[in-house]
């Protein structure tokens, strides 16, 4: 079973990549947020292009694109290729109103036209082995995947991800494990799951129900950064390694941030990756969290919340 950490915009950064190696807590693969391309406009995004230039875990990266033009797309592919990556993916799944208007992200499944020819047309500049297309099961209905899995299949990526959820559902309800299986058995290339994997648990039964090739982890491994290290058979966190990652996470959002924010500033970055913790925390220290501005007094209601 291989294991990816999933891309989330703003929160699965170069600061929490370094966490995971910090903490001894690894996947095989990570996915950059992703860079938005238009016809316009080459959006080299600066936290995006870190995480591939400032990768120190020994890790491959692949850079995520989202768009909906081919040329574009190709464009900025090719000059994603002249870095340190191990390939390009295709983002078909991101639910934001803001990318869906202009056709991108989960926006592709409701043209399948243009869907089909942006794979083909990455397919002819990446090379092979390093295509790989992230996407959910249609816009507003499952019953949408039956006919993507056609072109999923024409568009000759060498992986498929698929978030078993529609771009209506967004993050909520239940991944359906069934079109992940569906998309196994149709599909040529190896298949990943993703969607609410949280413990070991959901993983043993994704992967039993699909025979998915791996996982792609993102909230799960937000608010339990051990994730990874308990699906290789390790053991679950303690309250101190819980400790210890909020404290190494807390440093290594320092070291990007420092010369760029003002203590306030930092605690609201903290906070991107806080929200998937507060579940974690006393009401108490929920409601300090998310009001606090200081670093030091995060740090201190952090220490307050292993020592109870």
């Amino acid at each position: 079973m291989r294991l990816a950490l999933a891309p989330m915009q703003d929160v699965t950064d170069l600061a929490f990549m370094r966490t995971l190696y910090r903490i001894g807590s690894l996947p095989d693969l990570f996915i950059t947020a992703y860079f938005r391309s238009t016809r316009t406009t080459c959006a080299m995004a600066e936290n995006n292009l870190r995480c591939i230039t400032g990768n120190e875990t020994g890790v491959p990266v692949v850079a995520q694109l989202a768009g909906s033009e081919a040329a574009a797309l190709c464009r900025d592919a090719e000059a994603l290729l002249e870095l340190p990556i191990a390939g390009i993916n295709l983002n078909a799944g991101c639910p934001s109103p803001l990318v869906n208007r202009h056709g991108a992200g989960a926006g592709l499944l409701r043209e399948p036209e243009n869907f089909l020819s942006v794979m083909l047309a990455l397919r002819g500049v990446v090379p092979e082995g390093q295509f790989s297309v992230k996407c959910r099961l249609g816009w507003s209905d499952a019953a949408e995947f039956e006919n993507l899995l056609p072109l999923l299949a024409a568009g000759g990526a060498d992986e498929v991800m698929v978030h078993a959820r529609t771009r209506r559902q967004l993050y909520g309800g239940t991944p359906m494990l069934s079109s992940i299986a569906q998309a196994v058995r149709a599909l040529p290339c190896p298949v990943w799951a993703n969607g609410d994997i949280a413990t070991p648990e959901d993983a043993k039964v994704c992967m039993q129900e699909t025979g998915a090739a791996g996982l792609l982890i993102g909230r799960g491994a937000v608010r339990n950064p051990y994730l990874f290290r308990m699906l290789r058979g390790g053991a679950s966190p303690s309250k101190d390694e819980m400790l210890h990652y909020y404290m190494v996470l807390t440093e290594e959002t320092d070291r990007i941030l420092h010369t760029k924010r003002t203590a306030e500033g930092h605690c609201n970055r903290m906070k991107k990756y806080l929200a998937f913790c507060y579940a974690d925390f006393s009401a108490e220290d929920e409601y300090a969290l998310r009001r606090c501005k200081d670093i030091d007094d995060m740090r201190r209601i952090f220490e307050r919340h292993a020592a109870s």
